[in-house]
């Protein structure tokens, strides 16, 4: 993945799952995305939305992982989110 093609699928999927997390977690998401702060954005959302116990879809969830791989981080909370299909 390219670094523009990250930035974009970053900006994409924090549009898309930011409101499914409470907003003990939204405003540091959004914050961290609205200063170009992927690495903060994505590990925060990813956490929240494991520690929430949402559930998304595996579309959703797929895209997550290609961000946390490429961002080099483990995926135990990812793993930790369940899907709706």
């Amino acid at each position: 993945m390219e670094v523009n093609d990250y930035y974009w699928r970053s900006r994409q999927i924090t549009d898309q799952l930011a409101p499914k997390i409470s907003p003990n977690h939204r405003p540091f998401v959004l914050a961290a995305a609205g200063a170009g702060a992927w690495d903060l954005a994505i590990t925060e959302l990813v956490g929240a939305l494991s520690e929430e116990d949402a559930v998304i879809t595996t579309a959703e969830k797929d895209a997550l992982r290609e961000l946390i791989e490429y961002l080099e981080e483990p995926l135990t909370y990812l793993e930790q989110i369940r899907t709706s299909d």
